[in-house]
């Protein structure tokens, strides 16, 4: 009797408490469309297509970094950035640690790691990165919205 009730008791808070830790359909298609755009992101950024890259911001995004005030617009630092690591053939690469979803799949934070770097110059890094994405439906492409980052100089 005890182990009848124990678990009709597990059986009813395990109902109460596992649809609260799946994602709903729009978030498991907004995950993979997300797993994608990091993958063109990578595409974009071994072939050194700076228009494609700029193309992934919002026109109005911010960047924000370290010690410095936030920057808006993709035609500021976005493209200074791409277009230096573009024009330099630097190495540009982002994995995914985490991703959050909204419910209806049109709003993400994308958190990761990053690495570049440009032999010619001198330079690399590795560091973490926040991307905030929204797209206008579940079927629109993902923009970044803000992209902040914290980067270190590798030996």
């Amino acid at each position: 009797m005890r182990l009848t009730s124990a678990l009709s008791t597990l059986a009813i808070v395990a109902s109460l408490v596992l649809p609260a830790f799946a994602e709903t359909q729009a978030q498991a298609d907004a995950r993979e469309s997300l797993i994608e755009f990091n993958e063109r992101f990578n595409e974009l950024a071994a072939s050194h297509d700076a228009a494609g890259l700029i193309a992934l911001y919002d026109e109005d995004a911010f960047w924000i970094a370290p010690a410095t005030r936030p920057a808006q617009g993709r035609d500021g630092v976005p493209r200074q950035t791409i277009t230096f690591m573009s024009e330099n053939k630097g190495e540009l690469s982002h994995t995914i640690e985490d991703l959050f979803i909204s419910d209806d799949g049109t709003q993400a934070v994308m958190k990761g790691v990053t690495k570049a770097a440009v032999e010619s110059q001198g330079f690399q890094l590795e560091g973490s990165y926040i991307y905030v994405l929204e797209r206008e439906n579940e079927d629109g492409p993902w923009q970044i919205v803000l992209d902040m980052f914290s980067n270190y100089a590798t030996e």
